[in-house]
């Protein structure tokens, strides 16, 4: 066959081939004097028995397609925090309400939370009515100068003996003054507390409990 048509031949081969032909590439087999044998992709040395062929290249690998990237989703803000509703103080207890009394039979001064201490009954003498030395009648209550003495009749000395209802005197303090009151009579009660028997310590702890339940509204 002449080199024309042998030509031809090879062109419509690779025509034929089409695709697949056109992927494959030409490696050398080598073998030297010793015979070891090499493969390359280069034509043999001069003193390398060489024989060449044509092979067919892995396939590469699919391309994996690349997800996006999902861009980070930012969080949702936290909802804003309901404004607490601000707890008012509990209110302050009132000052306590005292009285200053004092009383009609001997000026002793004592304290009273109701400021309207019942009547109660003395003999006359001791207000000062006549037949005694002893004050004066300024306590006595109006009804009782005219009622006659229980004692026998005649004389001054009768008049002295009979009983007259009295009334003790009795004022309001301030705040201020009622709160000094009741903690002088708080610091009489802690003191006293010191000097008696279990028993009547019972009572004086009971009594301070209730003084310094008034104090709080001081």
């Amino acid at each position: 066959m002449t080199l024309l048509p042998r030509l031809a031949l090879i062109a419509a081969a690779g025509l034929s081939a089409g695709p697949l032909a056109a992927a494959t590439k030409t490696a050398y087999r080598c073998t030297d004097e010793h015979g070891a044998i090499a493969f390359q992709d280069k034509p043999c040395r001069n003193d390398q028995k060489s024989h060449s062929f044509e092979y067919e290249p892995a396939a590469p690998p699919p391309a994996v397609a690349t997800e996006a990237a999902e861009e980070p989703v930012a969080a949702a803000p936290a909802p804003p925090e309901p404004h607490a509703t601000p707890v008012a103080p509990p209110p302050r207890p009132p000052a306590p309400v005292l009285f200053r009394c004092v009383r009609a039979d001997n000026d002793k001064v004592y304290y009273s939370e109701s400021g309207d201490p019942p009547p109660y009954r003395v003999p006359a003498g001791v207000v000062g009515l006549p037949g005694s030395p002893l004050g004066s009648n300024a306590h006595v209550s109006a009804p009782e100068l005219n009622r006659p003495p229980v004692s026998a009749p005649g004389g001054a000395n009768a008049v002295a003996g009979a009983y007259v209802e009295v009334r003790d005197r009795c004022e309001r303090l301030s705040p201020a003054e009622a709160c000094r009151a009741v903690r002088a009579q708080l610091d009489d009660n802690l003191s006293r507390q010191r000097n008696v028997g279990q028993a009547e310590r019972t009572t004086l702890t009971g009594e301070a409990r209730a003084l310094a339940d008034k104090l709080a509204g001081c």
